[in-house]
């Protein structure tokens, strides 16, 4: 009875270690696996402004443009000026401080006003292209540092000095150099201007992919060529350029006029989407 007792006792131990060994594999697989480590957002870029997203190229001395201003036909004026205008070789340089020049070298001696020397850049065109969607004009000589200056050699220099406009130092959305008198915006001699510098955004060509949220305007189509696009209320510049396959940068590119710092579209007012049109 004894050794059977023992015997009795032993399995009883082997047993319950059994059990308590399956109990405890039993909580180890229910224990709560260990959390994972949430990871830590990282901060979004900031987005790169427009101005530093137009490609930069300008060299000192540089020529980005030329021309001849020449006298044009019009009607009688009554001003000196009128009937002997100012005439010569037009060059638009690139000086030691990156500032841009307009510079004219006259075909003879001339009087020019240097508090109103009657010359600005325009978006006429004196080359037969076509017109530009939008006027652009700006007065050379009125700006803060922009009197006219005659060099030594007699080549009258212009400077156009930065922060005056919002195009960032691209200037060839002027076409012409145009010349005025005094109370008078008829042309008495103008030059069509010839720019030299590759485009910035070469092969540039927005297409039409259809109304999408917030770019519902209208497509404007001219034998055959998109030309350009009217907003609707709300259109943004952000979703008008995503419905014709451009960066905004781009889409502000051809419209210079809108300028890069806070740009924005106006409901029905047209807006060019042909590089040929700028």
């Amino acid at each position: 009875m004894g050794n059977r007792g023992g015997v009795v006792r032993t399995a009883s131990i082997v047993a319950a270690t059994a059990i308590a060994a399956s109990v405890v594999t039993g909580c180890t697989l229910l224990t709560r696996p260990a959390s994972e480590s949430t990871p830590t957002p990282t901060a979004s870029a900031e987005p790169v402004p427009l101005s530093q997203q137009f490609p930069h190229t300008l060299v000192a001395g540089q020529i980005l443009a030329t021309g001849k201003l020449a006298a044009v036909p019009h009607d009688p004026i009554d001003d000196p000026r009128a009937t002997d205008p100012l005439t010569g070789d037009v060059r638009i340089v690139v000086d030691t401080t990156l500032r841009l020049e307009v510079r004219v070298r006259p075909d003879h001696p001339v009087h020019v006003d240097p508090d109103d020397p009657g010359l600005e850049l325009t978006s006429d065109r004196y080359d037969g292209g076509p017109a530009a969607v939008q006027d652009s004009r700006y007065q050379l000589g009125f700006g803060v540092g922009e009197k006219p200056q005659t060099d030594p050699d007699g080549e009258l220099v212009l400077p156009v000095m930065p922060g005056t406009r919002q195009d960032l130092g691209d200037l060839s959305y002027f076409h012409s150099l145009v010349e005025t008198v005094p109370g008078d915006e008829r042309a008495v001699a103008a030059a069509a201007l010839t720019w030299t510098t590759p485009p910035p955004f070469p092969g540039l060509h927005p297409a039409d992919g259809g109304a999408i949220p917030f770019a519902r305007g209208t497509a404007i189509v001219d034998g055959g060529t998109l030309t350009g696009y009217v907003p609707n209320p709300y259109d943004t510049l952000f979703a008008v350029s995503q419905r014709f396959g451009i960066r905004v940068v781009e889409l502000i590119y051809l419209n210079p006029w809108l300028g890069y710092i806070d740009p924005q579209l106006r409901s029905g007012v047209e807006i060019n989407l042909d590089p040929a049109r700028r």
